[in-house]
């Protein structure tokens, strides 16, 4: 629902859109999450890091490690990715599974697929109480 004041309105047509605009781009994104185990860490990041390019010419938007401080070899990376369909087809990519296996990923990895259902991101917040 958008609702805005008069006052509002005195900004600019491109203040007014902004919101609107923002909650299109987030309604577009979705999540990957991917859990796996590893031989060494360090190994795993430097291949992982390598191949940045190639996630973000594929739609990746973002990436975040969790290292589990409990087990250090098992890892779990929530990727931000521009549309649903392009996390799956990296998913799928035999360039990702090769990958893996370079980076010495040594369990079956876990794929998650999640829409962006709601956020507390401070910017929307405060878009959505002016």
């Amino acid at each position: 629902m958008f609702t805005m004041s008069f006052r509002c309105l005195a900004f600019s047509a491109a203040t007014a859109i902004a919101p609107l605009s923002i909650q299109s781009a987030w309604a577009q994104e979705a999540w990957m999450v991917v859990t796996h185990e590893v031989e060494d860490f360090d190994r795993w990041k430097e291949v992982f890091d390598q191949a940045l390019p190639t996630r973000r010419s594929v739609g990746e938007v973002a990436s975040y490690i969790m290292h589990n401080p409990a087990d250090q070899y098992r890892i779990t990376v929530w990727f931000e990715w521009d549309t649903m369909e392009r996390a799956r087809a990296w998913a799928s990519d035999p360039a990702l599974a090769s990958g893996m296996t370079a980076a010495g990923v040594v369990s079956i990895p876990v794929f998650a697929f999640h829409d962006i259902e709601s956020t507390t991101d401070q910017m929307q917040m405060a878009l959505e109480h002016r």
